[in-house]
């Protein structure tokens, strides 16, 4: 095979054409150098688009509403407790650095996505050299500018898919580099031992970034596959990588199967299964013709009594017996991308509850790692084309190629502008998918706290028209209508959301909240009871339910409530200072004045709390707290 090879190279560089004179070649290093530069340098000016980019969608619970981003311990939190909602410690550490830096300006972190970007691009050229991959720059260079990938660079949470992807192609260069060593001895610093459990601890990385790279054990067998036949000791050195993949995804399903809020998307494993096949060919389909590409595409129902959603995994199964049938012939190449692409999709096929999932079963993020099985290949083939060509032929290639590149990057220019902010986000959404009911219902929130309640309102009634079932949506118009100063009418709509959602603990409180308004109290405190049932450390509707309790003089339940809160979250300056009023009302001035002390630390600008520390101080000053002692 390599003398084969060789022949084609020497044969595609023999044009017939008069030869000039030899100039003296660069060195090696300073062409690989320009490369670097060039790829990182396209990544870089494509994802300028991305750099006027607000806060979306997760980014307030992953990032900047997110307790532990804040907290100086938080480092300490995210490695070594289960208080996150996903085990990607390193990710996390990566934004409560950067929290110190940037805060709430969205800039810093867009930066280093991009920045991160680029440096997976130099190293995904390096990984396709190594392995010998003819047109690994023209793929590197195609992967830069994909349209796909913009949803991964602009999307600050999706920092994630940036660095878990960074270590995996580290651990795949390592792995490549403890190939190309001897097991002992040699001339450099490591042996090929050395390099492969520097390899090990790059992956370990990765999957402490995120848990989507879990199947690089598999890719690691596949490389040598690709080299030579794989042998007993080649599942002996990468055994390491299976078990920490399978520790770590344990960890990972744990944290998930704890966070989980409701089941993603329902279906069983046949169903689950159908969705797989079509899942491929939508990826590959997006990643050959990156066009209308949108933030949540149409939510699929695959059913197993339908014959059509037995059609794309009939097609995945064929292609894969197809390719392995050739895989001496003409489809060796074709067959391990296939088999790569198909590889890396397995973790976000839906066989798992991801919370995404439950709007589509698709999106552009989950298609980062895989889409290098759809570039590569095609790229090859192009540059084994054009190895044929004479030479005028190889200019008008190189012309097409460079073309290509950038009609790419002009698309995922404009695909940045989707990321503007939220409002623009869904918008853009709504008009690319009319039919889904999440970018509605979001963009009624997004105007709500903007003040426009009107077009709030409008947003909610329209999408209920689209899915009248939907207790998102029920939810969403109730607090329109309560933020609009009708809280009498905002009760049936949260009425309604119950009855489609028996656990939705925000309609619940909402509820509540509304019927504390129209002095309803006993009927409040039952809803707020309610929302605690299904989400017992929510310390905001303990902090409610105590603001019921002290509407009703029960004062002591109140304080119960308070002291909860507080316990779940320390710095909640709200709980703080109900819990003085409360405490105050039963005479315990003293410890009611610690507690509007630490209120107002929390929130220095607050007269209210001011004036209740005030009134506070002036009762212990007139000793009328001496019976309360």
């Amino acid at each position: 095979m390599g003398r084969r090879r060789l022949k084609e190279s020497r044969r595609g560089g023999d044009t017939g054409a008069p030869r000039a004179p030899a100039a003296t070649p660069a060195p090696a290093a300073e062409r690989t150098w320009l490369c670097a530069v060039l790829l990182a340098l396209a990544a870089i000016l494509t994802y300028g688009g991305a750099r006027g980019a607000g806060f979306i969608w997760d980014d307030d619970a992953f990032l900047t509403n997110n307790p532990l981003i804040h907290a100086a311990d938080g480092l300490h939190r995210f490695w070594f407790t289960g208080e996150p909602v996903d085990y990607w410690p390193l990710t996390s550490s990566t934004l409560w650095l950067e929290w110190r830096l940037w805060g709430m300006n969205p800039l810093g972190y867009h930066v280093t996505n991009v920045l991160l970007h680029a440096c997976e691009v130099v190293l995904l050229w390096r990984v396709l050299a190594g392995l010998r991959v003819p047109g690994a720059f023209l793929a590197a260079a195609v992967f830069a500018v994909h349209p796909v990938n913009v949803e991964t660079v602009a999307w600050i949470t999706q920092r994630k898919n940036l660095v878990a992807m960074f270590f995996y192609l580290v651990s795949i260069l390592l792995f490549l580099r403890s190939e190309d060593k001897p097991p002992r001895g040699g001339r450099g610093v490591l042996d090929g031992a050395g390099w492969l459990g520097l390899s090990l601890a790059a992956f370990i990385l990765a999957m402490l970034g995120k848990g989507s790279v879990a199947m690089l054990p598999f890719v690691l067998v596949g490389i040598v596959a690709w080299r030579r036949p794989v042998e007993r000791n080649d599942w002996i050195r990468v055994a390491p990588f299976f078990a920490c993949a399978a520790v770590l995804v344990a960890v990972n399903i744990s944290y998930t199967v704890h966070a989980a809020e409701t089941v993603a998307r329902p279906g069983g494993p046949l169903e689950r299964l159908l969705g797989a096949g079509a899942v491929v060919w939508f990826y590959l389909y997006k990643a050959l013709l990156p066009f209308h590409l949108v933030f949540v595409y149409a939510n699929w129902s695959v059913r197993a009594d339908d014959i059509r959603w037995w059609l794309p995994l009939a097609g995945a199964v064929g292609m894969t017996m197809l390719l392995w049938g050739m895989r001496h012939r003409w489809g060796r190449g074709w067959f391990f991308a296939w088999g790569y692409f198909c590889v890396s999709l397995v973790p976000v096929m839906g066989f798992t509850n991801v919370y995404f999932m439950r709007y589509s079963l698709v999106s552009d993020h989950y298609a980062h790692l895989a889409l290098i099985g759809a570039i590569a290949p095609v790229a090859a083939a192009f540059a084994l084309l054009r190895r044929r060509l004479a030479a005028p032929g190889r200019q008008w290639a190189d012309a097409a190629a460079l073309a290509a590149v950038v009609a790419l990057a002009w698309l995922s220019w404009r695909q940045c502008a989707m990321y503007t902010d939220l409002e623009t986000l869904y918008r853009t959404t709504i008009a690319g998918n009319p039919q889904a009911w999440m970018p509605q219902n979001n963009l009624a929130t997004v105007l709500l706290k903007n003040g426009r309640l009107k077009e709030g309102e409008a947003v909610c009634r329209k999408g209920l028209e689209l899915s009248p079932d939907n207790a998102e949506l029920w939810n969403t118009l109730g607090i329109a209508l309560d933020q609009e100063g009708r809280p009498a009418e905002a009760i049936p709509q949260y009425q309604k959301a119950v009855s489609l959602n028996h656990g939705f603990e925000e309609a619940y409180n909402n509820l509540g909240t509304a019927f504390l308004k129209t002095g309803q109290a006993e009927e409040a405190i039952l809803n707020y009871q309610m929302a605690l049932y299904y989400k017992p450390r929510r310390y905001t509707v303990l902090n409610n339910l105590g603001e019921a309790y002290l509407s009703e003089g029960r004062y002591g339940d109140a304080i119960s409530c308070f002291r909860r809160a507080l316990d779940i979250r320390g710095d909640f300056a709200f709980a703080h200072a109900n819990l003085g009023t409360a405490l105050l009302s039963v005479g315990k001035v003293d410890e009611a004045i610690g507690q509007l002390q630490a209120a107002l630390r929390l929130d220095p600008g607050n007269r209210t709390v001011r004036k209740g520390l005030d009134f506070a101080l002036k009762r212990r000053a007139t000793g009328a707290n001496a019976a309360g002692r």
